[in-house]
């Protein structure tokens, strides 16, 4: 018996070693040879193989309706002048199509409705996994120009100050002239009167980036209650004009007070002390 299995790994064994992970063995041993070790030509196999499988997923995790898309990582943020070949990508399973998508079709739903409700799930189902999808991705999956993803996404974003975020790179990385995100992390700390971190939770970011949109909007409301222009805000604060006037538009449609008019009763009253201290002396 033991012989019988001797014989069988000699002649089966070579049969067993035909493997991609083996294929890429031979591949950096052939055009790398001598500038790794075996040590580390296992590795390299191995980190690609691993990288294929998960790139390719088998077919039996992929159902009716879904396909496999590849996504910027949610935590490599965008950079200037940074390609898209020197960021992190992630594969992520989305539902093109879905029992739901045809319900809503056969209770009377609108092509426009089942557009919508596509862009959010997809934009959901990407960030669970992890991913962010772009409007051009949104596009090529749906097969619509940039200009009418943009539309839906502002219209969704617009429909009420405390609408849900989409996380998509425009709204998580900031990309694009898309001001979704700004208004409604601002509108849910100056005017819902949330606190940071549940601001943070609600739309995605971190408690230092909702501080950092929220005060941007302050030194603008400050700038403007002042009486200053928009390129004199633009020189005191450093922001673009573009931006500032982004902010103002925000300051108009959530009808925040003057802040030279929220000053509490007591500092009121200390200022007025003082300026009568001063005359008496």
């Amino acid at each position: 018996m033991k012989s019988r299995s001797s014989s069988n790994a000699k002649i089966f064994s070579p049969s067993a070693r035909k493997t991609f992970h083996h294929a890429l063995t031979h591949l950096w041993k052939t055009e790398f040879p001598g500038l790794f070790g075996p040590a580390v030509t296992e590795l390299f196999a191995t980190q690609v193989e691993q990288l294929f499988q998960k790139f390719h997923p088998l077919r039996e995790r992929v159902g009716w309706g879904q396909l496999v898309w590849l996504a910027v990582a949610t935590d490599d943020l965008p950079s200037y002048g940074k390609r898209i070949e020197d960021t992190r990508l992630v594969p992520v399973i989305l539902d093109l199509v879905s029992r739901a998508d045809l319900d809503g079709l056969l209770d009377g739903g609108t092509w426009n409705d089942l557009r919508e409700a596509r862009i959010t799930r997809l934009c959901q189902q990407a960030h669970a996994q992890g991913g962010l999808l772009s409007q051009a991705d949104l596009g090529l999956l749906l097969t619509q120009s940039n200009a009418a993803i943009s539309k839906v996404m502002r219209s969704q974003s617009r429909s009420s100050p405390d609408a849900q975020l989409l996380p998509s790179r425009g709204s998580l990385h900031d990309l694009g002239q898309t001001v979704s995100h700004k208004r409604s992390i601002c509108y849910k700390r100056l005017v819902e009167k949330k606190t940071t971190s549940q601001v943070a939770n609600e739309t995605f970011h971190s408690p230092e980036a909702v501080e950092q949109y929220v005060q941007a909007l302050r030194r603008v409301q400050l700038c403007q209650d002042q009486g200053l222009t928009i390129p004199d805000t633009s020189q005191a604060t450093g922001l673009s004009k573009r931006l500032i006037q982004e902010y103002v538009n925000l300051i108009a449609e959530f009808g925040l007070p003057n802040l030279n008019e929220t000053s509490t009763p007591s500092l009121k009253k200390s200022k007025t002390a003082n300026g009568t201290k001063q005359k008496k002396s």
